[in-house]
């Protein structure tokens, strides 16, 4: 058998698991013809892992389904199948760290296809469009400062979102001024008491070798020599205003061009929103949705639309709601955008999460149903203990643009509110 340039075709490895009962008709035919090599057995430590794990499964069991995916994160990409027709089983999954989920009546080419997708994911995400929600996530950041964000917290969100993005082992944005030998540490992923530091250029030769040529530098890493570090200019009206600095993980291969390119587009973003010191401003109306929000829901809609598939808008009031304390010189704003960031954290990353208003929190989920939003808000109730919630999901016959969405989901919240117990409504 050979590829499209005369060579072997190298087939892609699949390791079946789970329930064989819950297996759609013909799927071994199906994944043999679309060229992969179906394994039921895990392999021995010294043999090469799949690349990629197929787990099927009767239900969405939520005693069982943590400890299946308990390892997802580390171990090759894994796919659910589900056999049952639960439209929330899917979120379930990805929301516990499955790369990719489906339940049933599943289309075999299109889970081929996702298969192949969920692979390509992993080694080389900017050609997928997994990363395309990526890039979309990670710019929704950036146009956050013009909205709700201060300017650095711009680039902290950035390196943190970015070293899970292309699964670094660090990632960091110093900030660099003309004709000055000293360097300033914006942002570090992995430690925040790095932020704010000051770094001498004449000590980091490589940075200042990154400056002078405007290029970027790969090298091996002074941590380990398994691992690879980029340095990258970041260049904004002709003038190097920071460096980016991504340190892969051991034995990682170096980033590829167009991962490197993602990088510095995004970083480019982050470091106008430091000059411009990021102006504020919510698009006004009646539920005062800044306009990262709306063109997410415009995108979902259209997404739900064309795939046939479903997402949950979700309206958090944190009016009355325990928030950490903050001290006296800490700003109403800072104090709001470090709730946004913790919400963040128990989200997803395709999630998206806005304010909203004075006091309340928008939260987009993609292919998510009532019942996996729900589960969604009491896991949010940990960084923002009693909130009130409303959730609409699509499809909603009352649905057809994004202000119906807006007008489903504040009346949700009004009947939240007025609840005891849970405190969460549900569109009519």
């Amino acid at each position: 058998m050979t590829g499209a340039g005369g060579g072997p075709l190298v087939r892609r490895r699949l390791l079946l698991t789970g329930d064989a009962t819950a297996r759609p008709d013909g799927l071994e035919r199906a994944l043999t013809r679309a060229g992969f090599q179906i394994g039921e057995t895990a392999p021995a430590s010294h043999e090469p892992p799949p690349d990629a794990i197929l787990t099927t499964l009767r239900a969405a069991d939520p005693d069982r389904l943590p400890h299946v995916l308990a390892d997802a994160a580390v171990e090759p990409p894994r796919i659910v199948v589900f056999a049952a027709e639960d439209r929330d089983a899917p979120g379930l999954a990805l929301a516990l760290g499955a790369a990719d989920a489906l339940a049933a009546p599943v289309h075999l080419p299109d889970l081929c296809a996702r298969i192949a997708a969920r692979i390509l994911d992993r080694q080389a995400p900017v050609r997928t469009p997994y990363e395309t929600r990526v890039r979309e996530s990670l710019r929704d950041l950036v146009e956050e400062a013009r909205t709700l964000l201060l300017p650095e917290e711009v680039a902290v969100a950035l390196v943190r979102r970015l070293g899970r993005a292309l699964d670094l082992a660090h990632c960091s944005y110093v900030q660099v001024r003309p004709d000055e030998n000293q360097g300033r540490v914006i942002a570090d992923s992995c430690d925040a008491r790095a932020e704010h530091a000051r770094l001498d250029l004449a000590r980091h030769p490589e940075i200042g070798d990154a400056i002078r040529s405007r290029r970027t530098l790969s090298m091996p890493d002074t941590h380990t020599a398994a691992a690879v570090m980029a340095v990258l200019p970041v260049v904004v009206e002709d003038e190097v205003a920071g460096v980016l600095l991504l340190r892969g993980q051991a034995a990682a291969p170096p980033l590829a061009a167009s991962q490197l390119a993602l990088a510095a587009d995004l970083a480019v973003a982050a470091a106008r929103a430091l000059d411009s010191g990021g102006a504020a401003g919510a698009r006004p109306g009646h539920h005062l949705a800044p306009l990262p929000l709306d063109r997410r829901l415009e995108e979902e809609l259209e997404r739900a639309r064309r795939y046939s598939l479903g997402f949950s808008l979700v309206l958090l009031d944190a009016d009355g709601a325990a928030t950490p304390a903050t001290d006296a010189a800490e700003t109403a704003g800072r104090g709001r955008l470090e709730t946004v960031a913790r919400l963040r954290r128990v989200l997803r990353l395709p999630d998206f999460v806005s304010g909203y208003g004075d006091d309340a929190y928008a939260i987009v989920l993609p292919e998510t149903g009532s019942d996996g939003a729900r589960r969604s808000v009491l896991r949010l109730r940990g960084p923002l203990p009693g909130a009130s919630a409303g959730i609409v999901a699509y499809p909603h016959s009352a649905v057809t643009v994004p202000d119906d969405l807006f007008a489903l989901v504040e009346a949700a919240l009004h009947r939240g509110r007025a609840q005891s117990g849970e405190r969460i409504g549900l569109a009519e």
